[in-house]
Parts: C-alpha cells; sequence; structure tokens
C-alpha cells in the first residue's frame, strides 16, 4: 500500500498527465530596509516591542518564507447615477465616483510556520510602528513581491506590491494582511 501510495505521489510531481498547480508554492519577498525605521518607532513610542529577526535571515535565493495562499486584492470602484429621472423615457446615467481607496486593496498572506516565529519578531513590532508614526513614516513601507511556483519549480505568476505595510497579524493561522498603495503583475 505504501509503494502505491509514494508512486502515485511521484507520477503525481513529475508526469504530465497527472500535472495539477500547487495554489501554496509561493515565495515571498519584502525589502528588508523597513527594519530600522520600525525599531526607531517603536523606541521613540516607549514600545519595549522591538524587530529582532529580519526576513533576510529567512532568506535563500532573495525570497523568504513559504505561503500557503496569497490573497491578491480585489478591485472596485464606486458608482452613482447622474442625470434627471423621468425625462422622456430616458434612463438616467451611471458614472464612476472613485476607485476604492488603497486600504481596501489589501493582500493576505498565510505563512507556513517556522522554527522562529517572525509574526511576533518581525511582522507583530512592524504593526505596532505603524500605529506609532502612521503612515507619514515612509520607511515603514516596504515593496512586497509574491511569486507563485507550480509542482516542478516554475514560475507561473507574480505581483508586486507598492508601499505595503501590514494591517492585521494573526498569530494562530500565520496570517498577515498588507495594504498597499499599487500592485503589478511581474
Amino acid at each position: 500500500m505504501a509503494n502505491e501510495v509514494n508512486s502515485f505521489l511521484q507520477a503525481f510531481s513529475k508526469d504530465s498527465k497527472y500535472f495539477l498547480s500547487h495554489p501554496f508554492l509561493w515565495k515571498v519577498n519584502i525589502q528588508s530596509d523597513v527594519i530600522g525605521a520600525v525599531n526607531t518607532a517603536l523606541q521613540k513610542g516607549g514600545e519595549f516591542w522591538r524587530a529582532s529577526n529580519i526576513p533576510d535571515s529567512f532568506s535563500k535565493n532573495g525570497d523568504i518564507l513559504v505561503a500557503s495562499e496569497v490573497t491578491i486584492p480585489n478591485e472596485a470602484s464606486s458608482f452613482s447615477d447622474f442625470g434627471q429621472e423621468n425625462r422622456g423615457g430616458f434612463l438616467p446615467g451611471y458614472g464612476i465616483i472613485q476607485r476604492e481607496s488603497f486600504l481596501s486593496r489589501n493582500i493576505t498572506v498565510n505563512f507556513l510556520e517556522t522554527n522562529v516565529d517572525l509574526e511576533h519578531t518581525f511582522f507583530r513590532p512592524w504593526t505596532i510602528a505603524l500605529g506609532i508614526d502612521g503612515l507619514i513614516n515612509q520607511g515603514l513601507k516596504s515593496t512586497i513581491t509574491v511569486t507563485q511556483y507550480d509542482n516542478r519549480g516554475t514560475k507561473r505568476k507574480g505581483y508586486i506590491f507598492e508601499d505595503a505595510f501590514p494591517t492585521v497579524c494573526e498569530y494562530i493561522q500565520k496570517t498577515v494582511t498588507f495594504a498597499c498603495k499599487n500592485y503589478r503583475p511581474v
């Protein structure tokens, strides 16, 4: 029975007729120059928190951590009706008011567990530092690149998130939600 399972898994990962992409093969790269701004803001705010691990310490070939899931932001716009009602049978017109703000364009990353608690030693201090300095401190914003790979190690797709910063850190799921100013495909 064990040989059957191993044989199937080997075929699944290498044989093209069994090939499926795995949605959990995401690599995440965060510009690590944010750590200095984080610790400066924390010290200024009198916080005991410190960012002691930087993402580069988990880096291999420029990519950090592996994520089991990355949720790409939705794109939304607000609309309103324009014109007058009941004008000779013509329908009122509709127009766009605005593109939704960058705070509603969130990226959520579910990181895989590591031996070091990166959530408490990097992401949570970063979030607390934002509460002290706010978005005025440009050093607290970073560029985040996420890249998805298939089970053959071939790049499938990727995105670059500009001026990104964490808004929510969930310890149990190792989930971090980021807001970003803009994003684009790699």
